[in-house]
Parts: structure tokens; C-alpha cells; sequence
């Protein structure tokens, strides 16, 4: 496995624990995670499918993918908490 493999890897594996941190609502968590991922993504070459395998081509995407839509569903969850939060501040809501 290339090292860009090893690290979309990882990226995918902190995007699954965010959104399990959402699920529990762990905020600080989510926080700490969404800023660790952050700085994975510094580290990345600006275009990381000139550092894979054209074997590791097809996996890549698969993980970039995957890793979309759970972020998705993490920005879900935390547009619902934010408009929870909206309710108990009597804050109008956004859009």
C-alpha cells in the first residue's frame, strides 16, 4: 500500500469516528476529530492521485466516496443539533 493509500486510509477512519461521535452527540469529540482531520489533510499532496498506484486508483475513489457521504450524514446530524440549539436560544433559524 502507497503511502497516499495509508493516508486516505486514515482519513477515512476519522471521518467513521466523527460521525460516531455525532451519533453520540460527543461534540467535543467531533470537534477535536474534525481538527486532527484537518491537519491529515495539510499533510496531503494537492493532487494525490499522482502519488498512487494505478492499481490503488479504483480503491481511492471508493474511500473518497464513502467518505462523502458519511460526511454528509455527520452535517445532518449537526445541522439538527445546531437548530436545537437555535430552539433553546430563541434564535431564528438559518435559510
Amino acid at each position: 500500500m502507497s503511502q497516499a493509500l495509508s493516508t486516505l486510509s486514515s482519513f477515512a477512519s476519522m471521518t467513521e469516528s466523527m460521525l460516531q461521535a455525532a451519533s453520540e452527540q460527543d461534540w467535543d469529540l467531533l470537534t477535536q476529530l474534525g481538527r486532527a482531520r484537518s491537519d491529515l489533510v495539510s499533510t496531503m499532496p494537492e493532487n494525490i492521485s499522482r502519488h498512487l498506484l494505478p492499481s490503488e486508483q479504483a480503491a481511492a475513489m471508493e474511500v473518497i466516496e464513502n467518505c462523502r457521504r458519511l460526511d454528509a450524514r455527520t452535517l445532518a446530524m449537526l445541522g439538527e443539533r445546531q437548530d436545537e440549539l437555535r430552539i433553546l436560544l430563541r434564535e431564528p433559524a438559518l435559510g
